[in-house]
């Protein structure tokens, strides 16, 4: 299956200022409210990002729409490795909506106030920032069992709503001697565009040192903004000789898990009213909860003559606080007078559509009502309505994810000199997500020689249906050039095999030169 693809046109402005201008590789990706792309190169051909200039290119990418935020990288090649991004301007052919990152300041590692090669840029849509900038207080806590401590570097992405903060070093911290068996080392990530609710973080290390493996219990992320704590919970090693063998894991946010439902949740309840004649109403409404875990009170949405509400084709929104009733399954709906004054003659309320989100968790109940609600003096009147559709959020999704084992299988071909001593690697994609990249390595044993079959076993988080794999190596062989003949991933969990066809060279000097490949499914 080939993910719905979209045509932007991008607009790079270099800045006007003295020697604004670079010939380095400059790379994008692009977040956006379904999802991230992948990082792009943009070709520069001999006349592109010189100072003052506007390069405009056609972008052919996934539909992550609405756009978030975007990621601009320099690898500082070249003969003049600084550059100075004014803007990129991003404009959907297809819904027209444009979309404006502005910088205006270096990307360089000598230039500029941050002395950095990376940037991200929040989207101002009809000048509306789509993500706020936040502090990430990351708390990393080493197990309390023998040889837990590591001197190791270990680094950490975060994922969330709006998409991920790029690979953090867990460097800066109050402690030097940082990763100690039961220590607990603090770190400060300012000026960092907010991800959102958090969903799943990868952390990893570099396996340097005397005794590198390492015990991790649990990380703890704090948004300074939302000031909102997310827990990471762990309990294992990331060792090559212990446990699965592997240095890096991902973690689920375990924030559903210990969410306290003694206490009130919110609720955010929008009712939107049809747009006919007399479906209006200057009275009141009443709305009661039916859940799995229980029934709410009765919440009344108030109308008044200062603040008119339930008006034809208007949507109104009221918030509530009540216990927690589990999954919303029905709804009941009246329509009472103020102050419970006696009805004169037959009234109606005409309402469309009711929706019921959850503050805490962020899951969203519709219920399609299209129906007249009888006015009484007395909630002994109502109608009652079953959730047609329930969308969950994405952090709620990602969280109940539960790690998997996955067997890959590397067929190398049978051609003349197919074989390659590179490094290689994998990264899997799938509706929940990617794996990040995976080294595909076993001891002992000379991997990808012509005609071989090679297997594998990576844990993960549940990546749902596999939707593509990106297989690449490093090059650093002396014949590095490798000819791949497929690729099959099983999820060990339900036994599904997704089969990725390539029958194609991985090698500078043959075909396209090229030492990465994305396959898709063969169906």
């Amino acid at each position: 299956m080939f993910p719905l693809q979209i045509i932007y046109v991008a607009t790079v402005i270099t800045g006007d200022t003295q020697d604004a201008g670079t010939d380095t590789n400059i790379f994008l990706s692009v977040f956006g409210a379904n999802g991230s792309t992948e990082e792009m190169l943009l070709p520069k051909n001999e006349d592109r990002f010189e100072r003052g200039q506007e390069d405009t290119f056609n972008l052919e990418i996934d539909d992550v729409a609405p756009l978030k935020k975007i990621r601009v990288r320099i690898d500082g090649s070249g003969s003049r490795p600084d550059w100075f991004l004014d803007r990129i301007v991003m404009h959907n052919l297809t819904t027209e909506e444009v979309s404006v990152f502005t910088n205006e300041n270096w990307l360089s590692k000598t230039k500029g106030p941050k002395r950095t090669k990376i940037c991200e840029l929040a989207a101002v849509v009809d000048e509306e920032e789509m993500v706020e900038r936040t502090t990430y207080i990351i708390q990393v806590q080493t197990s309390d069992i023998g040889g837990a401590g590591t001197d190791a570097n270990v680094f950490l992405i975060v994922f969330g709503e709006n998409g991920d903060t790029g690979t953090l070093a867990l460097k800066e911290g109050g402690s030097r001697n940082k990763f100690e068996r039961k220590s607990k080392d603090v770190f400060r990530f300012p000026d960092i565009l907010s991800l959102g609710e958090l969903s799943k973080i990868r952390v990893w290390h570099d396996n340097k040192g005397p005794a590198p493996g390492w015990h991790l219990e649990y990380i703890d992320v704090k948004d300074e903004t939302m000031d909102q704590n997310f827990r990471f919970p762990c309990g294992r090693w990331l060792a090559k000789n212990v446990d699965n063998g592997q240095i890096m894991t991902e973690l689920a946010c375990a924030n559903n898990d210990i969410l306290d439902f003694s206490d009130k949740t919110k609720y955010e309840i929008a009712t939107t009213t049809a747009n006919t004649d007399d479906a209006d109403t200057k009275e009141n409404v009443w709305i009661v909860l039916e859940g799995k875990r229980g029934r709410s009170k009765e919440f009344v949405l108030e109308n008044s003559s200062k603040k008119k509400r339930f008006l034809c084709g208007a949507t109104d929104t009221f918030e509530f606080s009540s216990k927690h009733v589990g999954e919303i399954a029905g709804i009941c709906v009246g329509h009472t007078t103020k102050d419970s004054k006696k009805v004169k003659g037959e009234s109606f309320w005409h309402v469309l559509e009711v929706v019921v989100t959850e503050k805490g968790l962020g899951n969203k109940y519709l219920f399609h009502c299209d129906a007249q609600i009888p006015l009484a003096a007395k909630r002994d009147k109502f109608l009652t309505f079953e959730c047609f559709k329930t969308i969950e959020s994405f952090a709620s999704k990602v969280r109940s994810l539960v790690p998997v084992k996955y067997e890959i299988i590397v067929i190398t071909g049978d051609v003349k000199r197919a074989g390659t001593d590179s490094n290689v690697y994998i990264t899997i994609y799938g509706s929940n997500g990617d794996s990040g990249k995976r080294s595909l390595k076993q001891k002992f044993r000379n991997l990808f020689e012509r005609g071989q079959t090679d297997h594998f076993i990576l844990e993960m988080l549940d990546l749902g249906e596999l939707l593509r794999v990106k297989v690449e190596h490093d090059g650093s062989s002396h014949n590095s050039g490798w000819y791949l003949e497929c690729v099959e991933v099983t999820n060990t969990a339900n036994s599904v095999t997704t089969i990725f066809l390539c029958g194609k060279w991985l090698d500078p000097q043959k075909a396209d030169g090229q030492i990465q490949r994305v396959l898709y499914p063969k169906y």
